[in-house]
Parts: C-alpha cells; sequence; structure tokens
C-alpha cells in the first residue's frame, strides 16, 4: 500500500506523556494523531470500577512535590478535585508487622539496634540534604547502604525493597535512583508536618485522562485505538508508520513506549549503536493483584514485605488513604509484585497467581480469612519500572533518534526521579517543546 498524506505530527502511545505532548501541540495549531495499541487510553492510569467508583489498576498517588501533574489538573479545570491525605507506612519483618516510616517508629522498631537506629537516620537526614545526584551516579544503593548504614538495615529494609522493585537485579540499582527516592519522600513528610501527605483525585485519576482526551477531540486529534505500531522507518519528507491497516508518512513522530518497544518496531533503519543502546535499558514488569474485602486488612496504607520468602512485596490498601464508603464500603487491597519476564509467575495464570498470593495474607492479619473476598482483579504491564543502573544517566539515547523527525520519549527517560505520572507530564511538557521548536523552523 502506497503512503498517504498525514497529519504532521503522530504520537504512539495514549499514556499521559503521549496525552499531554499532544495538548501542548494541538493547542498550537499542530494536527496530531495518536496511536495507540490498547483499546482505550490511558496506559499505567487505566482504571476499573469497584462499588460504582472509578480506581486505577495500579496504584497511584501524587507527592506534594508533584507540581508539574498540579499544574496540569489545575489547566484543565481539576485542580480543586486533588485532596491532599495522610498517609501511613508500615513494614512486614521477622514475622511482625511495624509501623514505619516516621521518627517514633523508628524508636520503636525491634529489629534494629540502637546503632542500626542512629546510622538509619544519620543516613537518611544526609540523603535529605544532598542537592545533586553526581555523587551517588557510580555507586550501587547495595554499596551505599551497606558502607554507610549497615548490613542489618540493608538486610531489614533497603535490601528487600530493593529486591521488590528489581527482583534479582537489586545489588545493580544506581544510588542516584534510591537519593532522590528518598528525598522527595522527606519533602513531601516536611509538607505534612513530618507525616506525609499524598495527593488523591476524586473519582481516580482516570478523570483527568478522560477529560484530556475529550479536549483532544473537540481540538481535533484522531485516535486510532486497537492499532499497533508495526515498524518504523524514514519516509519521504517524514517518517514512514505501519499498522495493520495503513502505511502513512508523518513529518514528526514521537514514540513514548518503552525503548524495548521502540526496538521491536525497526525494520533494520537503527544504526547499531543506537540499537544496542535502547536493548542496553531494562525494565522489571509489574503483577498487580486487587483485592475487594469486606474488612480492612491492616492499619497502614503502605505496607512493605521485607521477607523473600513471599511472592509479594507491597500491600498498599488504597481505602486507608480514600475512604472505603467510595467503594461501596469495600476495602481495596493492591498486592503489588516486580519481575522479570523469566519468572514464572509473569506466565501464570490469573488463578494461580491468586493462589499463590493469598495465603500469605494470614501472615499480616492472623484473623484474615478468604471469606472477606468480595472480588480480586490481576493486571499485568511490561517495562513497568526501569532498571536505573550506575551512570545511567550517560546510558539514555538521545530524545531525537537517527532516523529524521522520529523522537523517543518514554518511562525510561525519567532521571533521576522514579517514574510517575508527575514526571511523564514533565518529560511530555520537554518533548512537545522541542517539537514545536522542529515544527516552526521545518
Amino acid at each position: 500500500m502506497g503512503a498517504k498524506a498525514s497529519p504532521t505530527v503522530a504520537i504512539v502511545g495514549a499514556g499521559l506523556t503521549g496525552l499531554v505532548a499532544a495538548w501542548r501541540l494541538v493547542r498550537e495549531g499542530v494536527p496530531v494523531t495518536i496511536f495507540e495499541r490498547y483499546p482505550q487510553a490511558g496506559g499505567l492510569v487505566a482504571t476499573f470500577r469497584v462499588g460504582g467508583e472509578e480506581l486505577e489498576c495500579f496504584y497511584h498517588h501524587l507527592f506534594t512535590t508533584d507540581r508539574d501533574y498540579v499544574a496540569l489538573a489545575e489547566e484543565l479545570g481539576l485542580g480543586a478535585s486533588i485532596r491532599w491525605l495522610f498517609s501511613s507506612m508500615g513494614i512486614y519483618t521477622a514475622n511482625k508487622v511495624y509501623p514505619f516510616g516516621t521518627p517514633a517508629s523508628l524508636l520503636t522498631f525491634k529489629p534494629f539496634s540502637f546503632l542500626d537506629k542512629l546510622r538509619f537516620a544519620l543516613s537518611v537526614l544526609y540523603l535529605g540534604r544532598v542537592t545533586s545526584p553526581q555523587r551517588f551516579t557510580g555507586i550501587t544503593a547495595w554499596q551505599w547502604i551497606r558502607r554507610f548504614a549497615g548490613q542489618r538495615v540493608l538486610d531489614v529494609v533497603w535490601g528487600p525493597l530493593l529486591e521488590q522493585k528489581f527482583a534479582q537485579r537489586k545489588t545493580e540499582v544506581s544510588m542516584a535512583w534510591l537519593w532522590k527516592k528518598v528525598q522527595l519522600r522527606g519533602q513531601s513528610r516536611s509538607a505534612g508536618g513530618l507525616r506525609e501527605a499524598l495527593g488523591y483525585m476524586d473519582g481516580s485519576f482516570g478523570r483527568l485522562v478522560r477529560v484530556l482526551e475529550e479536549k483532544l477531540r473537540a481540538q481535533g486529534v484522531v485516535f486510532r485505538y486497537a492499532e499497533p505500531v508495526l515498524a518504523l522507518a524514514p519516509g519521504e519528507k517524514g517518517v514512514q508508520l505501519r499498522t495493520r491497516k495503513a502505511t502513512e508518512v508523518f513529518s514528526y513522530v514521537l514514540f513514548t513506549a518503552s525503548p524495548r518497544e521502540l526496538v521491536r518496531t525497526d525494520g533494520g533503519y537503527f544504526p547499531n549503536w543506537y540499537r544496542k543502546r535502547l536493548e542496553a535499558l531494562e525494565a522489571t514488569a509489574a503483577l498487580c493483584l486487587v483485592l475487594e474485602l469486606k474488612r480492612q486488612l491492616l492499619p497502614f496504607y503502605w505496607t512493605n514485605v521485607a521477607d523473600p520468602a513471599f511472592p509479594f512485596g507491597g500491600v498498599i490498601e488504597h481505602t486507608n488513604l480514600v475512604d472505603a464508603q467510595r467503594y461501596g464500603g469495600r476495602h481495596v487491597v493492591y498486592l503489588s509484585k516486580y519481575l522479570f519476564a523469566n519468572h514464572p509467575l509473569w506466565h501464570a495464570r490469573p488463578q494461580e497467581v491468586y493462589e499463590s498470593f493469598v495465603p500469605y495474607l494470614s501472615r499480616l492479619n492472623r484473623d484474615f480469612s478468604q471469606s472477606w473476598i468480595q472480588e480480586w482483579h490481576l493486571f499485568k504491564a511490561s517495562d513497568a519500572q526501569p532498571l536505573v543502573t550506575c551512570h545511567y544517566e550517560k546510558k539514555l539515547p538521545p530524545v531525537e533518534t537517527p532516523i529524521p523527525g522520529l523522537y523517543h520519549c518514554s518511562m525510561a527517560h525519567i532521571y533521576p526521579e522514579d517514574r510517575g505520572q508527575n514526571y511523564a507530564v514533565r518529560e511530555a511538557n520537554r518533548v512537545a517543546a522541542l517539537l514545536l521548536k522542529r515544527v516552526r523552523t521545518s
């Protein structure tokens, strides 16, 4: 099929990065077409219904430092819908759930000796005062914690948390990634007066996605759902984009999916050095088992599971942040597992995942019974957590790819912060500004 005339810009991916970039472009008069492999927009902010209310398939919240997202919400008329709520944190270790995350809870944390508590507190305070990642880019978090906080702190707290995010690659994670995570959490606590304040949008963060989609349609943006991009190549006066339905040429293409997905679209046009850099950017996948319970499971919003015997590493009880009455009185619990695609659970049937997770809940709460479970749902996402290794900033390929007119901006480009909605918005603003500059000068 021959190439045909197309809008100026195509965006691959209708997640938050793609939608926000489209919004910035179309408001400046640039025609945009969005291609999305799934039948709806949102990406990791996709939602389903619990008790008549929308809820994210994967847990989400905002920190008080997430100014880019808040600014976008205000721009779209949704600023007043963000509620700032006090959070709570626990940790399961040594066969018991302990409160964690505040100075008072650290003082009573029995798995630590006095020296462990002191070293943990001083290391966290130090990280909160460092203003640049430069001193951390060449050392792993594993090495830094063991050296400055001690082996016991690594074994009990940080090691299991790194394993929860990065599985068997936990010892390779850059300290720059952990530094920024600790710093941002500390700033969020400071704004809440030592208690962590987190933001949540009434009716779910899916509301912003829907409002953005409606506004984009009103501006003439074309959405091509359930139409994955199969191949990209240099084209006459632009970039050639092929799907099952058509081959088209766009002046510019912005690809917002993972580096692995971009490699998949290459028909041999990427130079070897560029392809190798994309392939070197790895990520863990995510499993999220969402339970609708009759009763509260734990007293904390977020409980880290520091026990390698558990098949999941995080318990996020959403209704300990947002009132359960919004969900028909049901208590919503996310059980989170990060893993690589070669893990047996990634390929397991949903029932098998459910049966491997649920028996461990009675170890968290001895009163738990499976009769508490009213409904359950399993959600999966590949490339959910980039593996941020040492000197990651030098490994990232440029946003402008070797194919003229093709740009790549994905979750992997968020650094040194952890991936999240706020940084998807920030990176979308940046790449849209770059594209607008190119469009205006072409």
